[in-house]
């Protein structure tokens, strides 16, 4: 049986979250602290190795509980700005037809007719095309990538939420919690980016699949 995209994508998103609780421990307790356990952890100190494994552990699941407990719609109005038709495919033909030079209108306009303006219309229509070509390799790459960047977007809120819990917490100094808010912002700026980029990608690429499918 093939892996579904959320079984493709949960490695990288285990990596993430891992990556970001070990950036928040040493954040928080400070490198030096963390160099420390990692000596007595190699000069066979079990319980600190255990510590060192544990912590960031369970900092991922929670991250990761928490990314999957938010509602889809939540994250796709984050990632788009929008409350209402926040979907890319809900501006497919009135947009995105129109910004790809691969995408013939006048062949798609020849196969379904007249093409839907209204959001819900054209979503509908989009998601009929893509379901006939969801196998497509350039289709499934565009997808797998949107999913990706859009739970990668969620835990990176969720990241922030947690940072200044447990700055709340630890009191670290005001410069600590500068460099960590700023570290976690810029991470929310480049998946602002590529989030919106793959779900652009993958309507577009539906429709030059469609464009050309007898």
């Amino acid at each position: 049986m093939t892996k579904s995209l959320k079984e493709k994508n949960r490695p990288q998103l285990i990596v993430f979250a891992i990556a970001n609780a070990i950036g928040l421990a040493v954040l928080l307790k400070g490198l030096n602290q963390i160099l420390l356990l990692l000596d007595s952890a190699t000069k066979g100190n079990i319980g600190i190795l255990g510590r060192i494994i544990a912590v960031p552990a369970a900092l991922a699941f929670v991250i990761g509980v928490l990314s999957w407990a938010m509602p889809k719609r939540w994250k796709e109005i984050m990632i788009f700005w929008r409350i209402h038709d926040c979907l890319p495919s809900n501006r497919a033909f009135t947009v995105a037809a129109h910004k790809d030079h691969r995408i013939d209108r006048g062949r798609l306009t020849e196969k379904y007719r007249d093409l839907p303006s209204r959001p819900a219309q054209q979503t509908t229509l989009w998601y009929n095309m893509y379901k006939k070509n969801e196998h497509d390799a350039t289709v499934e790459d565009a997808h797998c990538a949107y999913l990706r960047y859009r739970e990668m977007t969620a835990l990176v809120a969720i990241v922030m939420v947690c940072f200044v819990a447990a700055s709340a917490l630890v009191h670290p100094s005001s410069r600590t919690i500068t460099t960590g808010i700023l570290i976690i912002v810029a991470e929310c700026l480049l998946l602002f980016l590529a989030a919106p980029n793959a779900a652009d990608h993958f309507v577009a690429n539906v429709l030059a699949i469609a464009t050309t499918a007898d």
